[in-house]
């Protein structure tokens, strides 16, 4: 029989970081490797051209969760088009 655990599940503490500044985005490239590992790229259209704002690794898995966590947030689901996106990036 499985011993039941006394100690209570506390909840996960969240930090923010209020020193950072938020940055404004309007494209994002997805990369992905032979081994799962996703490497995201979040972009500024600006005169000069495309800015590379952040990039962020992650797995396939976390990132289907944020993938999920973002449609649940707009409640928007949207289905596969043909040639809605190209080379991994949003379409303009």
């Amino acid at each position: 029989m499985a011993k039941k655990s006394t100690e209570e599940h506390k909840p996960i503490e969240i930090r923010f970081k209020s020193d950072l500044s938020p940055i404004w985005v309007d494209n994002m490239n997805i990369g992905m490797r032979e081994d799962n590992i996703c490497l995201i790229r979040f972009l500024t259209h600006l005169p000069e051209g495309m800015v590379e704002q952040i990039q962020i690794m992650t797995s396939k898995e976390h990132l289907k969760k944020f993938i999920d966590a973002l449609c649940s947030s707009v409640n928007y689901y949207p289905t596969k088009k043909e040639n809605s996106v190209k080379n991994n990036q949003l379409a303009e």
